[in-house]
């Protein structure tokens, strides 16, 4: 598995609505591809921190490199983002947890 940590401080000028849209795009394009393992996004107070999981880095490449991401980063770095971190990531150990909490009635 490999994790990609993205880190964004927006611009102050963001156009908010081209911004959610694009995102919103990306969204369905790397949710539909090979490889593709899942996301988390939360909001912070600059800008959004965003976790994603590839089964390998061939589909992180792929992701990368498709065409409309291509797009996408460009306009990242044109109008949405004041500055950015990425860090790519293979995890030493993973596991989860979930509580077994009985319904009220």
């Amino acid at each position: 598995m490999v994790i990609v940590v993205f880190v964004i401080t927006h611009r102050p000028d963001i156009p908010t609505a081209e911004y959610e849209e694009t995102g919103n795009r990306m969204v369905e394009l790397v949710s539909a591809m090979p490889g593709f393992l899942g996301m988390e996004y939360a909001p912070t107070d600059a800008g959004e921190l965003l976790v994603a999981r590839f089964e390998s880095h061939e589909a992180l490449a792929e992701w990368r490199n498709q065409p409309e991401h291509r797009i996408a980063q460009e306009l990242g770095r044109e109008k949405f983002f004041a500055k950015y971190r990425i860090d790519v990531c293979e995890p030493v150990r993973s596991y989860d947890f979930e509580a077994e909490i009985a319904e009220q009635v």
